[in-house]
């Protein structure tokens, strides 16, 4: 017996959504599930996208939500992917949008994961980039708020992220992040010529 699950898609955006990420959604796997999109274009900060977006799926009862960046290229299979791993919170391999070998995975060492080294199987980290997470719904009943923040150094730049800030604050209550290094996910950026 398949048990349908309401799942929110939930993407933060100040700017617009690109026409390849419109695309990805389009052709993303819906798996007989209920589906709820919420587009935050509200909002100072990342931060306050996000904690929208997780108001929204409180409100409309979501069992998962899936975050998808306003910038990101996935796969058909990425969401029913993260479900199958059954994971509270599972993220993806990306890079920022420039050219190097850092990803935005952070080691339980504290190390960030370079292309050279990802794993083949799916493995829990520190922190993972929300460009594409799957969070339990029930992470939010737990963790404190703000479930996302920002860390600045005093000369105004920042030291941690607000995807880093919540797997720290998953962290805190013991709730496991893990990565899916399977999907191919690409971060659009732009290039001078």
């Amino acid at each position: 017996i398949t048990t349908t699950i309401m799942i929110t898609i939930g993407i933060p955006t100040n700017r617009g959504v690109k026409a390849k990420t419109v695309l990805s959604l389009l052709n993303l796997e819906r798996g007989g599930h209920e589906f709820h999109v919420v587009c935050a274009t509200e909002g100072y900060t990342i931060s306050e996208n996000r904690s929208y977006i997780v108001a929204q799926a409180m409100k409309n009862e979501s069992d998962y939500l899936l975050f998808v960046d306003d910038d990101m290229i996935f796969p058909p299979n990425t969401l029913t992917r993260l479900l199958s791993l059954d994971k509270d919170i599972v993220g993806i391999v990306s890079h920022s949008r420039k050219i190097d070998e850092k990803t935005t995975v952070q080691l339980p060492d504290g190390k960030v994961l370079i292309d050279k080294e990802i794993p083949t199987e799916t493995f829990q980290v520190k922190a993972v980039g929300a460009g594409i997470m799957l969070v339990n719904m029930k992470v939010f009943e737990i963790i404190d708020k703000p479930f996302f923040n920002t860390e600045t150094h005093s000369n105004g730049f920042t030291l941690m992220g607000e995807d880093s800030w919540f797997c720290r604050q998953a962290e805190r209550k013991e709730i496991e992040v893990w990565c899916d290094p399977t999907l191919e996910i690409k971060h659009i950026g732009d290039f001078s010529y």
